[in-house]
Order: C-alpha cells, then structure tokens, then sequence
C-alpha cells in the first residue's frame, strides 16, 4: 500500500505569515522539506484523502494526483475541512459543460456526528451536496467500507473525557498490509482497541515543552492549559510503545515547535528503536520493506 503525506503541518503551519524566526526564514528560503502545509495523507490503492486543509489545491497538483475517489474527514476543526470545497475540481467533465451535477462525484465520508458538526458551522450540504460536487456517506465508529478493494475501518474516540465520539481515524487494509492514519486530537485515543499488527500509523506528533535549545515554547500556565486535552510529543511516543506498529509517521507538526526539518532529523536518531519518522510534506511512504523514507 502507498501513502503520500500531502502536507505535515498543523494549525500554524511554517513559514507563518510575517514570523522571521529561524525556522520560518529557513522555510521561506528552502521550500520543501522545510516548509509546512496542513495535515492531508492520500492512501492511492483507495483513491483516498483524509482531510482537507485550505491548501489541499496546491498540495494534489503538486505531486500530480488527478484521481480523488473519496475523502474522508477525521473531525470538524476548520484547518482539516476548510479544503473541502476542492470536491468542485473532482471529477468536472470537460467542456462544454452540460450541468454542475457528476456523473460520479467524489465521496465525502463522515461520522454523523461530524456531518452534523460541519453542516451547522460550514453549510456543506448547499456548497457540495445541492451542486452536486459530492456526494456524503457515513462511517460512524466500528464500521468498515470498501474503497476500490481496500477495506477501511473507522475508528472514534472522545475529545474530552465523558464527551461523545467527535475524533476519528480510519484504517486502510488491503488484504497484505494495514494503515492507520489518525491525524490530529489523539489524546484520548484508546491504544488498546488498535490492532497489534499494524505495519504503519500515521499519527499526530503531539506538542513540544521546549525547543531543540532548551527553552520553553509555552509559559507554565498555557502549557498546563493545553495539555489538558492536547497530546504531548512525550505521551505520542508512549502511545507508539503500546501499540507497535513496524513503522510511524508523525504529522501535525507546527511551526510552535521551534524546530526544523534537521533538527526533527536529528531526534528521529533516539527513537530507531521503534521505527519512527517525522513526517514532511510529500513524503512517499510504502508498506514495501526498506520503502520507508
């Protein structure tokens, strides 16, 4: 199975507007890999997205994916959905055109919770559904489907204790090996209903207490706030520890993190015990063995 990480970023992707710290002039001046866009992994067996940040446009001409069948969408927040309106390029039949419906549209899959969520915050059902740009298909918690012989799983989880199933992952499986990608809020992710054969996991990096210099990125008070509901980077690697997968990839990577495409390089080396990478935008990722950049 082939993975394309479109974009590694997160919500403050890098360079960020008008910031001249060191990693974002080095992004500017660099490009690739040093630069950041929002989170997207396209699963090609699939002819799979998951989520859709504002750049998604730039990031599927970029490495020249023409064929987007289904996207699916891991929870409501703007910089994973804000991207959605690409459905309207996918699939358009040429000109002249006869009508703004498909004949075969792409499939925006959701959790109900979320399509509730997106419908009352972002209107999607009158800017996709009505013009026909896409079609919607539920795959709530537990439930599988398949997409052009690849069998995907959904799996939820609670954003905050007690709360209900708002975050979603979604497990590609085609029969030799299995994906997981779980892009963003892993925080209260359960580690022991994910499968213990996983051959790679596409998951969120979680959030820095210092930069690569030993300083703090957040004030004591802030950090406390955050980390009441956000992952840290510390407690991602402990997930990873208790699931095992052959190989991960993390993303979410902000540019809050202080840190650059060589310094993630660089603390990749403490953890090769377990086969972890950082991720960048359009990193080619393969089940094949030594495929792995």
């Amino acid at each position: 199975m082939d993975v394309t990480l479109l974009g590694s970023g997160g919500n403050f992707p890098i360079p960020m507007p008008t910031c001249d710290c060191r990693i974002c002039v080095e992004a500017r001046e660099r490009g690739l890999p040093f630069s950041r866009e929002g989170n997207a992994t396209f699963v090609h067996d699939a002819k799979a997205l998951v989520d859709a940040p504002e750049a998604i446009w730039r990031m599927l001409n970029r490495e020249r994916i023409a064929d987007v069948e289904y996207v699916f969408v891991s929870h409501h927040h703007s910089d994973h959905v804000r991207g959605l309106r690409v459905v309207q390029a996918l699939g358009r039949e040429g000109f002249p055109m006869s009508d703004w419906e498909k004949e075969n549209p792409p499939t925006i899959v959701v959790s109900e919770n979320t399509y509730q969520l997106l419908r009352r915050a972002h209107g999607i059902v009158a800017d996709y559904e009505d013009w026909g740009f896409a079609e919607f298909a539920f795959l709530n918690d537990g439930e599988t489907m398949d997409c052009n012989g690849v069998e995907v799983t959904c799996c939820g989880w609670e954003m905050e204790p007690g709360g209900e199933n708002l975050i979603f992952g979604f497990q590609f499986d085609d029969g030799e090996s299995k994906t997981l990608v779980t892009p963003d809020e892993t925080k209260f992710l359960d580690t022991d209903r994910l499968p213990s054969d996983l051959d790679l996991w596409v998951r969120e990096c979680g959030l820095f207490r210092t930069g690569p210099d030993g300083n703090p990125v957040f004030g004591d008070d802030l950090w406390e706030a955050e980390t009441e509901l956000e992952i840290t980077f510390e407690e991602t690697v402990e997930q990873v520890r208790d699931v095992r997968p052959a190989r991960t990839v993390l993303t979410e990577i902000d540019e809050l993190f202080r840190r650059s495409y060589d310094d993630f390089r660089e603390l990749e080396g403490e953890y090769d015990e377990l086969n972890l990478r950082f991720g960048h935008d359009g990193m080619e990722i393969s089940n094949r063995v030594d495929a792995l950049e």
